[in-house]
């Protein structure tokens, strides 16, 4: 395979540029036309920009609020967003780029900052925080890239030649430079991004584009999780559920060194080991919800937040390795007018130590070290990604939660009942265990795995 950008692109680029610039009459949604000029070096809106652009429309008006494109290309995006009230920033590497997307602002009466630069090495053109980031980010890996080049300077608005990620790039450059305003959120286009719970953002999914060869293209969502609601760490505690069932606003967060009188099923008492994880959360109040569901979205929330293959899922809510507990997760509820405030909390065992457990139990530590205060940031963000709502960010998805939960439960076993292996199960809306003879389980320690 050759590489991205070899001497021969410089005088291919050159030649390009000869070339006269393209009009496009660009229609991303219904009734809503712009006329761009694009340079022969710059990315034209496609498919993937049409995403973006029909997810911006949704959002409607901008009434003033503050928009940052990222890698603006011909200007499309940040064009239909000022036509929409936003107030435009936008940036790009290329300075084709940024000269066609100053002349289509221009062209469509519209008004915007555009300036050169974007994620790298070099100090981030703005300093302001913005309501709403966006980015159409780069999204074919080199190696399948193939031999023919747009051009350079085109091609690398769809070539992905980051090790680390541009999303991971992004995400870190955000958070460092405090870039999200309050209640702010950022959209980013490109193939399905993993561990983006890592960098201390919530994520979910808002659209998706198949194509007819299979590939995929994801909108995601990114938010800060929980924003405002209180996130608290105590040295030492009894119990931090108990403590966040005498507390108040859904997403507040307790997380504590020692845990001496934590919770587990049917009331066990469980102290917790000095560098080991437990913190609970407030998932509801006054609504009806599922502890069943509860308890599955902790779970999955654990292995999204700590992603090795040797972590198995058995419903409904522990973590193993080789058959030996590591984590448990338990939903409590406290009657609150007509309805409950309702605690998720999560126990995992980080290190190996001393227990007062009446059952082997494994630690993480055995498969790599994990802080628990870097897993903290990690899990407040994937408990968000699961089971945060808002108007402005994508629907909960409790029947894809329960679809993925399913596909770890499958990898771990068969459920078994009076002796009977049963190949075939599902998971209701309640959370509970169908199985194939129609019996429903509503306690794990009903059941027993082959």
């Amino acid at each position: 395979m050759r590489e991205p950008f070899a001497s021969a692109d410089a005088e291919a680029e050159i030649v390009r540029l000869s070339k006269g610039s393209e009009k496009v009459h660009w229609n991303p949604v219904d009734s809503t036309f712009f006329d761009l000029l694009i340079p022969p070096t710059v990315y034209p809106p496609r498919h993937d920009s049409d995403l973006l652009a029909r997810r911006i429309s949704y959002l409607g008006a901008g009434r003033g609020r503050s928009l940052l494109e990222i890698g603006c290309g011909s200007g499309a995006i940040s064009i239909l967003a000022a036509s929409f009230g936003w107030k435009v920033s936008a940036c790009d590497i290329n300075p084709f780029a940024v000269a066609a997307t100053r002349g289509n602002l221009e062209l469509n009466h519209l008004q915007g900052d555009v300036r050169e630069g974007g994620i790298g090495p070099e100090p981030f053109p703005f300093e302001q925080q913005f309501d709403l980031i966006v980015w159409n980010l780069p999204y074919i890996p080199l190696e399948e890239a193939g031999d023919d080049f747009l051009g350079p300077m085109e091609e690398a608005a769809l070539l992905d030649t980051d090790s680390v990620g541009l999303a991971g790039r992004l995400l870190t450059s955000i958070a460092n430079a405090d870039m999200l305003a309050l209640n702010g959120r950022i959209l980013i286009v490109g193939r399905k991004c993993a561990r983006l719970g890592t960098f201390g953002f919530a994520h979910r999914t808002w659209d998706k584009l198949s194509f007819d060869d299979g590939e995929e293209l994801f909108l995601t969502c990114l938010w800060k999780p929980y924003e405002g609601a209180s996130n608290q760490y105590v040295k030492e505690t009894g119990s931090t559920n108990s403590d966040l069932l005498q507390s108040g606003g859904i997403g507040s967060h307790l997380r504590t060194g020692k845990q001496l009188a934590g919770k587990g099923r049917r009331g066990r008492v469980w102290t917790s080991i000095e560098g080991c994880y437990a913190g609970s959360w407030i998932v509801a109040e006054n609504s009806v919800i599922s502890p069943g569901n509860l308890q599955l979205a902790g779970g999955l929330a654990v292995l999204e937040s700590l992603q090795h293959e040797s972590l198995r899922l058995k419903w409904p809510n522990d973590i193993l390795i080789d058959n030996r507990k590591v984590c448990g997760v338990l939903a409590e509820g406290r009657s609150l007018g007509d309805g409950a405030r309702v605690v998720l909390g999560i126990g995992i065992n980080l290190v190996k130590g001393a227990n007062d457990l009446d059952i082997e139990i494994a630690s993480i530590d055995e498969l790599f070290e994990i802080d628990a205060a870097a897993l903290d940031i990690t899990l407040h963000a994937e408990i968000a990604s699961l089971l945060e709502e808002r108007n402005d960010i994508p629907s909960l998805d409790h029947q894809g939660t329960r679809e993925r939960v399913l596909e770890h439960i499958r990898n771990f076993g068969r459920p078994v009942t009076n002796g009977v292996i049963h190949d075939s199960f599902g998971i209701n809306e309640n959370g509970e265990l169908i199985l194939d003879d129609g019996t429903i389980i509503t306690d794990g320690e009903d059941i027993e795995w082959a």
